[in-house]
């Protein structure tokens, strides 16, 4: 369940979606990149004291090793979000809650009315 975030938190939220973003394009360019060294031995030369494989591994893990710092910052950041959020929510509904129980007291607690 995806929902709009406030005014207020958009340029973090979209931040945090071009760091998740980037950090996907970063993994496909690595592993296409591993896959591409494989498959086409004659048309991508590779210097000679290198193996092929190992130059496809190599692109393979630095795709995997660099995007995941930037898809993790991305979804921690939209985590902190969606908490921030849900305990705004959560606060909003025991304000309520209070309030109503205060309310329905003979002596409230807080207020023009409190007692001294």
């Amino acid at each position: 369940m995806t929902t709009k975030p406030p005014a207020r938190y958009r340029l973090a939220q979209f931040w945090a979606s071009v760091l998740v973003g980037l950090g996907v394009a970063v993994l496909v360019v690595g592993l296409v990149a591993g896959g591409l060294l494989v498959l086409l031995q004659e048309e991508i030369p590779v210097p000679a004291p290198w193996s092929r494989p190992l130059v496809a591994a190599i692109a393979a893990a630095g795709g995997l090793i660099l995007s995941a710092p930037l898809i993790l910052a991305g979804q921690l950041v939209q985590i902190f979000l969606d908490q921030r959020r849900l305990l705004g929510r959560i606060h909003r509904r025991l304000r309520r809650w209070e309030d109503e129980r205060e309310s329905e007291r003979s002596h409230p607690m807080r207020g023009p009315e409190r007692p001294s």
